[in-house]
């Protein structure tokens, strides 16, 4: 296997979403709170799970509410393209 993949998926499993967790996506430079984990059941994943993020922009008035599936916000997270502040005080080194 790929170092850097290796790499990859070795740092995705030091992620440990938590209610109250703090994203800041570093593309668009917004700020989300993670307020609530919801189980999805799937036909093809079988299982998956969604976090509903709530975003604060500087550009907007008002907070907004969107929905990402846990696995593809590890990702980002693991990658880098999503800062990720643990109310837990977990981390993982980049």
């Amino acid at each position: 296997m790929d170092r850097s993949l290796k790499d990859l998926q070795e740092r995705a499993k030091c992620v440990k979403l938590n209610i109250g967790d703090i994203v800041v996506d570093c593309v668009t430079n917004d700020i989300g709170i993670l307020v609530r984990r919801r189980h999805h059941i799937d036909i093809i994943e079988d299982e998956v799970y969604f976090w509903d993020v709530k975003w604060i922009n500087k550009t907007k008035t008002h907070p907004t509410l969107s929905n990402l599936e846990e696995e593809s916000l590890i990702m980002s997270i693991a990658i880098g393209t999503i800062e990720w502040h643990s109310v837990e005080g977990e981390s993982i080194e980049l």
